[in-house]
């Protein structure tokens, strides 16, 4: 497993920060994670999927905004190999 914290800078809001980002990734949210209750100020979502090569990735995403708007990640991820965590925070790292 592979853990990183990101600094998101200002977003309008977890949802759109959430839709954003596993866009990027292009990996599944699992069992309606995706779904951000009202007025949250924290949300945690869990991603699934393959990349190239048959590589299956397992992801956690723990999302946190401030009163300003910050938004504030932290990624946990793990796959098939360390190379598979590795590509996960490297995507992110690059967007």
């Amino acid at each position: 497993e592979v853990v990183d914290e990101y600094g998101l800078g200002v977003k309008n809001g977890l949802d759109e920060t959430i839709e954003m980002v596993t866009g990027i990734l292009g990996l599944q949210a699992c069992e309606g994670s995706d779904c951000v209750p009202p007025n949250a100020r924290s949300h945690t979502v869990l991603l699934a999927g393959k990349f190239v090569g048959d590589m299956k990735v397992l992801v956690r995403l723990s999302f946190g905004i401030d009163a300003t708007g910050n938004v504030a990640m932290r990624v946990a991820a793990r796959g098939d190999t360390q190379e598979a965590a590795a590509i996960i925070h490297g995507i992110i790292s690059e967007a």
